[in-house]
């Protein structure tokens, strides 16, 4: 594996960490898998994963959330 390679790599698991819905502190790997395995809305998101689900109404998360949706 060459560097630039395992920099890749790792920046990709530090992102992964990052909390994406702050109210219920799911982190962005979380939605991801569940993006992964199916979920094609942010209503299959919230189901698989209580993300969008907190006070806020998904103001701050819903944003990131719908990018996740349509970068996959």
């Amino acid at each position: 594996m060459d560097q630039d390679e395992e920099e890749r790599r790792r920046r990709a698991v530090i992102e992964s960490y990052k909390v994406v819905c702050i109210c219920n502190k799911i982190r962005r790997g979380v939605i991801q898998k569940a993006i992964d395995g199916g979920a094609t809305t942010i209503d299959d998101v919230r189901r698989r994963t209580r993300a969008a689900t907190g006070p806020c109404g998904s103001k701050r998360c819903g944003p990131v959330i719908r990018r996740m949706l349509r970068d996959s």
